[in-house]
């Protein structure tokens, strides 16, 4: 496990092991500044998802933002919206580990602002997660802490297709009398 995960507000309800999940890159709160360029020091983040260490896909990077709200993932090469990562049934019992990055314009990944993640398994809602570097949590200017928002949702079944219509009536019965 790398770090800890401070979950500072949720909901949280329990789900079937079983069942596979949705998880969604809602936003970030007072991410530190780290570029130097004084016209405009706020972040460009992005998040990686990883479930075990395997990357199950990444957001879009946010110009400027230290309080982003992401829209799309990219998943198997393909962007969707919102900003949810489909969870298949075998990784629903995994470790989802949360990292956030400030995208430069030489390399994808750029400056590092921080992490946190939880096991998945079981649990379902809305999470403010405090992020870390090495074990300290970073601040922004005014002295907040970073905090990224995650929700997790189990994904209801498909809906059973509809019955077939009832068979017709039979015709009624006919009487014949012989004379």
């Amino acid at each position: 496990m790398r770090g800890r995960a401070a979950v500072l507000a949720f909901g949280l309800a329990l789900v079937p092991a079983a069942a596979w999940r949705e998880v969604c890159v809602i936003g970030a709160k007072n991410l530190p500044y780290t570029d130097q360029l004084p016209k405009d020091p706020a972040p460009d983040p992005w998040v990686k998802v990883e479930v075990d260490g395997e990357e199950l896909c990444h957001s879009e990077y946010i110009p400027n933002k230290q309080n982003p709200l992401w829209k799309r993932v990219k998943q198997n090469g393909q962007y969707s919206e919102p900003a949810c990562c489909q969870v298949s049934e075998s990784q629903a019992d995994g470790y989802f580990w949360f990292s956030v990055f400030d995208a430069e314009n030489v390399k994808w990944y750029g400056d590092y602002l921080g992490s946190s993640g939880f096991r998945l398994a079981d649990v379902e809602g809305t999470f403010d997660l405090e992020l870390e570097i090495d074990g300290k949590v970073p601040l922004d200017s005014t002295g907040k802490p970073s905090l990224l928002t995650v929700s997790v949702a189990a994904n209801p079944p498909p809906p059973l297709p509809p019955l077939p219509p009832p068979p017709p009536p039979p015709p009624p019965a006919r009487r014949f009398i012989c004379v």
